[in-house]
């Protein structure tokens, strides 16, 4: 049944996927930081920003692809 939870990935592969995924919102974070700092009205630009780590976060962490019925994928 483990398995089945962890897919094709593994237990380690799972672990390593969640660092990859932070050290990807950190690098989004920083440059969002400066985004932020440099502009002066940066609301527009940081959108595109907001919107990836919103997707990186539901993908990965939520796994949002996995709910395909509204409950909870059970068909």
């Amino acid at each position: 049944m483990a398995e089945q939870a962890h897919g094709t990935f593994g237990r380690a592969g799972l672990i390593r996927r969640g660092w990859l995924t932070a050290a990807g919102l950190a690098v989004l974070t920083l440059l969002e930081y400066l985004v932020a700092v440099r502009i002066d009205a940066p609301t527009l630009w940081l959108l595109p920003f907001i919107a990836a780590k919103g997707g990186l976060i539901l993908e990965v962490f939520m796994h949002s692809s996995d709910l395909k019925t509204l409950d909870g994928g059970n068909a």
